[in-house]
């Protein structure tokens, strides 16, 4: 009796120990089957830069059309298409003769009315008050009409306002031309301008001063440039940013009107935490992201600082060496356990590097 005791007793036990170890591979199959599949990054300090290409158009550092603010009839016309001008020098003279003669005539007038007033004021006590207030405002209305026949007589010659080329001639001589009608247009290249639109999420990149190169497809050489101008705000047809960008054209390879490509490359922070956007979960109070530890997900507060295009510097929150998840992360719940399915490192140009 006691034997069978002890056989009975000796199968349960064996029966006991199979179910305990059976229990185990069922806790870890269910604990593999539950976990995140995620890929995950080791962070180590990186550089970050812009690297951008944007396409443009080539303008006249200044571009002007010039008109005659008089109108009349174009007496001569003293250049032509293409020539090039200096600061000052006449382009077309318009109705001269007529302005010339109201200019003598208004001359004549202000020098009598000088002449009265002297004559006047020698008088002494012999002029009442009444005459020598009359004289006095007749020599204040010539001397105004004077100034004003000078200023007609200055726009009856249409003068170039900056040195630069003649793009294009709208009149002849002996035609008529109304007031502030275009008589030629007048473009400076060198230095010439590239204007370009850059979307809201580049321009924070960019900065007055920085160093371009600029390119066209009837060049091959690239022409180095600086950023001049960087819009306050953005056109409200397309919502990018006007940027302006200054080469040098001694040679005038660059003409108003061509297509051009600005280059950009500027290194922005280095040896620094630079991670791409997308990895970061906002919470409803704060950023952050979810860090690989002992096998389940931690999830990190960080502080962000300067964006580069998609990615981010981040200033305090993470170190070197700490283990990112870059994707299957909008998922995760704090504590989740997870299985990576493949382990790199970051970054190089914003991309993760895999197998290291």
């Amino acid at each position: 009796m006691s034997r069978l005791l002890l056989i009975l007793l000796a199968l349960s036990g064996c029966e006991f120990a199979g179910a305990e170890a059976s229990g185990e591979i069922l806790g870890d199959n269910l604990a593999l089957s539950t976990a995140a599949r995620v890929e995950a990054v080791t962070l180590h300090q990186t550089n970050a830069q812009v690297s951008m290409s944007i396409p443009g158009e080539v303008v006249g550092s200044q571009d002007a059309m010039l008109a005659a603010g008089n109108g009349g009839t174009v007496d001569r016309v003293l250049v032509t298409r293409g020539e090039t001008v200096r600061k000052g020098q006449a382009i077309a003279r318009v109705d001269t003769e007529l302005y010339a003669s109201t200019l003598d005539q208004a001359t004549a007038q202000h020098e009598q009315a000088l002449g009265d007033l002297k004559r006047t004021k020698l008088l002494g006590d012999l002029a009442s008050a009444a005459q020598l207030q009359g004289v006095h405002t007749a020599e204040r209305i010539a001397a105004a009409n004077l100034r004003r026949a000078k200023a007609q007589m200055s726009r009856a010659v249409v003068s170039a306002p900056f040195a630069g080329i003649i793009a294009d001639l709208f009149v002849d001589p002996g035609e008529a031309t109304g007031p502030g009608s275009p008589v030629a247009r007048l473009v400076q290249l060198d230095p010439a301008r590239v204007v370009s639109s850059v979307a809201d999420r580049d321009i924070g990149n960019l900065k007055n001063g920085m160093e371009v190169t600029v390119s066209t497809s009837a060049q091959s050489a690239l022409l180095p440039g600086f950023i001049t101008h960087i819009g306050p705000a953005a056109d409200l047809s397309t919502r990018a940013f006007p940027v302006e960008v200054e080469v040098k054209n001694p040679d005038q390879e660059l003409l108003a009107g061509m297509i051009a490509r600005v280059e950009v490359h500027q290194e922005v922070v280095s040896d620094a935490i630079v991670i791409p956007q997308q990895w970061i979960v906002t919470q409803r109070e704060e950023r952050g992201v979810f860090l690989v530890d002992n096998g389940v997900a931690r999830y990190r507060p960080i502080v962000l600082g300067q964006v580069v295009r998609n990615q981010v510097v981040v200033l305090s929150g993470l170190s070197t060496g700490d283990q990112i998840v870059m994707t299957g992360h909008r998922d995760l719940v704090d504590g989740d356990p997870l299985l990576i399915s493949r382990q790199g490192s970051c970054c190089v140009d914003g991309r993760p590097v895999w197998g290291e």
